[in-house]
């Protein structure tokens, strides 16, 4: 298994993940249009054979950073992918300079909680209603990173406690 950068051609193959893993999955078209946008990453996970089995989208703006889907189709699950596929996404925030990662899940997900929590995620809040099919609440979680660094109208700064 390896954890890769994605490309468009692997474009369907994350649609055809989509649809298997949730009940409103994003359409072909919109992973098309995320992918083309330059503030969206996407790594996909590959088994020996080459076939995309999980893959991660986030996007970071300015410091920010936020988990958009992370999946991994049911065959490959307990195997370590997801958590490779998250913290392929922790690596690429940080280089790319944000200050923390944040993502919405389902309060009943207790597997992702889990997953998310090994990485040092906190619940910062949740988000009423947010899921359908069956309504639930979301947690919203984040994991902060250690050397933040803050937008400024004068570019980017590293803030810190002066003795």
């Amino acid at each position: 298994m390896k954890i890769v950068n994605m490309t468009a051609l692997s474009i369907p193959d994350v649609a055809r993940l989509e649809a298997e893993c949730f009940q409103h999955p994003w359409p072909q078209d919109s992973i098309e249009e995320c992918f083309q946008n330059p503030a969206y990453y996407f790594f996909v996970a590959k088994d020996d054979g080459n076939n995309v089995v999980g893959y991660i989208a986030t996007y970071i703006v300015r410091d920010e950073a936020f988990v958009e889907n992370v999946c991994v189709t049911e065959s490959a699950r307990r195997q370590g992918i997801g958590r490779a596929l998250v913290e392929r996404a922790i690596e690429n925030c940080k280089v790319n300079g944000a200050s923390f990662l944040s993502l919405e899940v389902r309060r009943s997900n207790t597997a992702a909680i889990g997953l998310y929590t090994a990485f040092d995620f906190e619940i910062e809040g949740t988000r009423k209603k947010y899921y359908s099919d069956p309504e639930e609440d979301a947690l919203i979680m984040t994991c902060h990173f250690e050397q933040a660094k803050m937008w400024t109208p004068f570019g980017d700064a590293e803030f810190g406690f002066l003795d």
